[in-house]
């Protein structure tokens, strides 16, 4: 199992978008030196609201990579349906080699319609744009070289510059966006990052559709390992733990899903999360790695008010990994 940390860098009301990312890079900066059980960071990818203010994750990873001196980090969601995937590849080779190949490429499809018409994308060819988008990147990494002759780029072979050191090493996640998109990642073994405001039932649908989908193929994911987002918001009292989740997750749930009913999509994240006391969650999430295949566990600690009790939580994170780690 691995752990490591993912930010939303939601910015709620009265509070400025400095206050939003300082907190992101101190955050970094204190795992990357004391907490050696941690190793991955993630930054998310959001337009046009503040419910996620980096629309540039490979930017801000490359800002904190040069930050830290240990921490493999990188998008949790960098979409490539709306991007140039070339550029993509040229910013993914120039960190792999600036960074000793501490980068993470975590790609994913548009899930949103009005990003897809704003950025000029073709909604009915969607899942095969982001195939597209993603061979020529995966050739320009893998190979240095990319080129294309389909519906949606066309251009010669070209060097990707400077070549990536990682070729094949370099970790892709893909973000389990939608149920075409994980019956492609089954067939190329690809691992999923789940999405973390889709209901555990939904993840489990996908990962057992993955399955199917591998199995069918005779594809070997025996060894691949996804990755599982959890919020954590852990308080000695549960009442100011749910207070606080819900404070910072009410916005983002009137905007992706206007068409639930708020109080039971807010009730079913606060269930399906560490959200709590410290006895709230320790089974119920051992249950949700188990039902989807996960082995890396990814934790975000934004709608956490205190610093201190961010630490503090952290700290007993720390320690439980440490317990369980094998004996040398």
């Amino acid at each position: 199992m691995n752990f490591g940390l993912f930010f939303l860098n939601f910015q709620p009301e009265n509070t400025s978008s400095e206050t939003v990312l300082d907190n992101m890079i101190n955050m970094v900066s204190l795992v990357d030196k004391d907490y050696k059980n941690f190793t991955t960071i993630l930054v998310n990818e959001h337009h046009f609201s503040k419910n996620g203010i980096v629309g540039a994750p490979i930017t801000a990873a490359s800002f904190l990579l040069g930050l830290t001196e240990r921490l493999h980090i990188g998008s949790l969601n960098q979409v490539i349906t709306t991007h140039h995937p070339v550029r993509i590849a040229e910013e993914a080779s120039l960190l792999d080699q600036m960074s000793d190949s501490r980068f993470i490429l975590g790609l994913s499809d548009c899930i949103n319609d009005f990003e897809m018409d704003f950025f000029k994308r073709q909604r009915d060819s969607q899942q095969l744009q982001f195939e597209a988008c993603y061979e020529i990147i995966n050739e320009a990494i893998t190979t240095n070289y990319c080129q294309a002759n389909n519906d949606f780029y066309n251009f010669p072979r070209i060097s990707i510059n400077p070549h990536c050191l990682s070729k094949e090493n370099m970790k892709q996640y893909i973000l389990a966006s939608s149920v075409s998109v994980v019956e492609w990642a089954a067939k190329k073994a690809l691992p999923l990052t789940y999405r973390w405001s889709d209901s555990l039932e939904d993840k489990e649908i996908l990962y057992k559709r993955y399955l199917d989908v591998a199995a069918n193929h005779n594809i070997d994911v025996s060894n691949v390992e996804h990755q599982f987002p959890l919020l954590v918001n852990l308080n000695h009292d549960r009442d100011v733990a749910h207070q606080e989740a819900t404070t910072y997750l009410a916005s983002y749930i009137a905007e992706v899903y206007p068409h639930l009913n708020q109080q039971q999509k807010m009730a079913e994240l606060i269930s399906q999360h560490a959200i709590g006391t410290d006895n709230d969650y320790y089974e119920s999430t051992l249950n949700a790695l188990e039902r989807t295949g996960s082995k890396n566990v990814l934790l975000s600690f934004e709608s956490m008010k205190n610093h201190d009790d961010v630490v503090n939580v952290i700290n007993m994170v720390n320690e439980k990994i440490q317990k369980n780690l094998p004996s040398s």
